[in-house]
């Protein structure tokens, strides 16, 4: 039942932790923005079974990729594709690292957010570039890259003080999933 209740809440994180990223302050000099929904999306995907991880995957790609929809000239810029194929691929890595490891580690949590945070602006950053033709990068650029996957890191901690009392014990959340 506990993972089951943890599940329903990331559900629910993800598109509230975009809204609330939205909401902040930038950091100065450059503008940064702090990013809260790859910290929800990986703590989410080291917590839950493999099942449930990849569709919290796919629910991760779907606000990240709705929330950077953007249309120029009757195209997208960012589709759909490259979010679900990043967020699975990253799910897929971190499930497998918490399987290693035996569960889900705060070290883990925290270091995946930075790298998750970092490899998804910097990707959006590239695909930008080849879209529009141009590679502009600069200080203010990889501050804006770095910066917030730095934040992410150190955020990291927090939450996953916030939600590891709702995860399953070892044994117990992984048979409780299928049965009814």
């Amino acid at each position: 039942m506990r993972i089951r209740v943890l599940f329903l809440l990331l559900l629910v994180l993800l598109p509230v932790s975009s809204a609330v990223q939205d909401l902040l302050p930038a950091i100065p000099p450059h503008g940064a923005r702090i990013q809260l929904l790859p910290v929800v999306f990986c703590l989410g995907v080291l917590l839950v079974p493999t099942v449930p991880a990849l569709f919290l995957a796919l629910a991760a790609a779907l606000v990240q990729g709705l929330s950077l929809l953007q249309v120029q000239s009757g195209q997208a810029e960012l589709g759909l594709t490259l979010p679900v194929v990043f967020f699975l691929g990253w799910g897929l890595l971190l499930r497998m690292a918490a399987e290693a490891l035996g569960g889900a580690r705060w070290e883990l949590h925290a270091l995946a957010s930075g790298f998750v945070t970092l490899t998804m602006l910097a990707g959006e950053f590239l695909v930008l570039c080849v879209k529009r033709g141009g590679f502009p990068v600069d200080g203010a650029v990889v501050t804006k890259i770095v910066v917030p996957a730095i934040v992410s890191l150190l955020a990291a901690p927090a939450a996953y003080l916030l939600l590891i009392p709702l995860a399953p014990r070892a044994g117990e959340g992984h048979a409780e999933l299928p049965s009814d």
